[in-house]
């Protein structure tokens, strides 16, 4: 499949109760990241526990096959799973996110070994990281640099990687390489590489964002992988899969959305001045109901590209859905988390409050997984217009 492909694409083979799936999803973030994510957040380190726990919870692989022990269910429910635990932590969730997109990878493009690598993964025993974002090639993904040189039945890995999320704490690293130079994406190929091998060294990133799931800078000097670990797909084939990434990317900073307005509407409630609640100046409540709307305008967005993907409908016909939504998602997170932080003063600038751990983690949102240049790119050259 190409990015122009007019063929149709699976759809979810089961089916669940979505309010039921929505109420253990939510149970599941209560008991598993309320109790863990601030020691994790002070720490800067990624509790490898909730990651078995999510997997034993099913959250790993949702819309995986059954035949790697997956649900067979859609992006919609997968769009639950990720706002839901993002209402509780944005960053211990985006980790289940990175599961299920590297693992989709390997079952739905890769070998019967890769494909064991996603029922590890599914499973709980086997962490994955996407290892694709280098210095000088980030939305530029064609600029990619790292190069993979074929010997014999092995592959010399050599390059340069950066902000990986989870990339020193995974297990496998599913990495894009050139194996033509100069041939543009016709010459990339994905590579399954053990985070173990010789040569892979992984740095973790001193980030104000993302904890507790770091990223990291992973170097590549003459690391050897087996012809085995070689995903056959190639270029265009993979990164189509990337715009599910992108929905899923808008559920999480949906519900970090509105666990922010959900604080600051009782923060304002209960937080008096001039004796009255500060809720009850126009200034305060019409802000807040601007970003009632910003989070009802992305949950409108978000679920409605997650049914268009889950539709089957070629690639081609749901770019638009896709590309709003996640446009739309993380623009409005940092408006809203913005005036979250505005409603909570001066106290709001302390950690006696939430509110500017709430707003520094929104503030990666426009540039992960396309930033909002591309995908108003996208947005436009849908709509009929001939931007380059």
């Amino acid at each position: 499949m190409t990015l122009s492909s007019d063929a149709a694409r699976p759809r979810p083979v089961n089916s669940v109760d979505r309010t039921a799936f929505r109420d253990m999803c939510r149970a599941f973030a209560r008991r598993e990241i309320e109790p863990r994510w601030r020691e994790a957040d002070r720490e800067r380190r990624f509790p490898r526990e909730f990651y078995v726990a999510a997997a034993r919870a099913g959250l790993i692989g949702i819309t995986a096959d059954e035949s790697v022990g997956g649900a067979g269910l859609g992006s919609y429910e997968e769009a639950i799973a990720m706002e839901e635990m993002s209402r509780i932590n944005p960053n211990l969730a985006v980790a289940v996110l990175v599961q299920n997109v590297a693992g989709s990878l390997l079952y739905e493009h890769g070998t019967a070994e890769q494909r064991e690598i996603a029922r590890r993964t599914v499973a709980g025993e086997c962490m994955v990281a996407i290892t694709v974002t280098e210095p000088e090639a980030g939305n530029d993904v064609q600029n990619v640099r790292t190069t993979a040189t074929r010997v014999g039945d092995e592959w010399v890995l050599d390059g340069l990687k950066s902000f990986i999320t989870l990339g020193g704490e995974a297990d496998v690293l599913v990495t894009l390489a050139q194996t033509e130079p100069g041939s543009g994406r016709e010459g990339m190929r994905f590579f399954a590489v053990d985070r173990h091998s010789p040569g892979v060294t992984a740095t973790q990133i001193d980030a104000y964002v993302n904890r507790p799931a770091p990223t990291y800078r992973i170097a590549f000097d003459q690391v050897r992988v087996p012809e085995s670990r070689r995903l056959p797909a190639g270029f265009r084939e993979i990164m189509a899969g990337f715009n599910r990434e992108r929905i899923m990317v808008a559920a999480r900073w949906l519900g970090h959305m509105h666990h922010a307005l959900e604080w600051a509407i009782e923060y304002a409630r209960v937080r008096h001045q001039f004796g009255r609640p500060i809720g009850a100046n126009q200034s305060i409540a019409f802000q807040l109901a601007q970003c009632h709307v910003d989070v009802e305008a992305a949950r409108h967005l978000t679920y409605h590209a997650a049914e268009r993907w889950d539709s089957g409908a070629p690639l081609r016909d749901v770019i638009l859905d896709v590309s709003s939504a996640k446009l739309f998602a993380t623009q409005a997170v940092v408006r809203v988390t913005q005036a979250a932080l505005h409603v909570g003063g001066g106290w709001g600038l302390t950690e006696e409050l939430p509110a500017m751990r709430m707003a520094l983690d929104a503030l990666v949102a426009p540039v992960t997984v396309g930033s909002y240049e591309i995908q108003l790119r996208a947005i436009a050259r849908e709509i009929g217009l001939p931007v380059e």
